[in-house]
């Protein structure tokens, strides 16, 4: 049972970073266009794409790290990963009569839904993705076990003192 709920606080994260992080990016890239003052905006539908990598990120990369695939080469699969679920949802949106966003307008688009124009984006993304997986997944058991702030800074100062100061030993 607990593991269900794990997963489903793990797919809240990060459907709640995920629209965090496009308002975040969508009012950078407005300033970059000088146009100050303005906000960052997203859509609530958004958490569904977002809140999918809190179900896919960590099998996938577990399945890759197993075959031993590069680091390069697991940024590419999760690029085309992020491409697929912007095509597939978006044109599930637009279906819906939800025009979320359209790239028609932009170079080297797919019927308006993807960008290749984004690739180094999401190469990077996947990356940030999956070093971010676990450390969500641990915040929702932290969560989960009621840990209370004293309780968790204990643990990580025990750590601390077993791997001589240096952090985590898991990393």
């Amino acid at each position: 049972m607990r593991d269900w709920k794990r997963m489903l606080l793990r797919v809240l994260l990060f459907a709640l970073l995920g629209l965090l992080f496009e308002v975040f990016f969508t009012d950078l890239g407005a300033m970059l266009r000088g146009k100050i003052g303005r906000h960052g905006n997203t859509s609530l539908l958004m958490m569904l794409d977002y809140g999918l990598l809190g179900l896919v990120v960590g099998p996938i990369a577990e399945a890759l790290k197993r075959r031993r695939i590069p680091l390069a080469l697991r940024a590419v699969v999760y690029m085309v990963g992020i491409f697929f679920i912007e095509y597939v949802s978006g044109r599930l949106f637009t279906a819906a009569g939800w025009d979320i966003w359209n790239y028609s307008g932009q170079k080297w688009n797919l019927h308006g839904q993807i960008t290749l124009m984004y690739a180094p984006f999401w190469y990077f993304l996947g990356l940030w993705v999956e070093f971010l997986y676990r450390r969500v997944d641990a915040c929702a058991a932290v969560i989960l076990r009621g840990l209370t702030a004293d309780q968790v800074m204990a643990v990580e100062k025990t750590e601390a003192r077993s791997c001589g100061g240096g952090g985590c030993c898991g990393e």
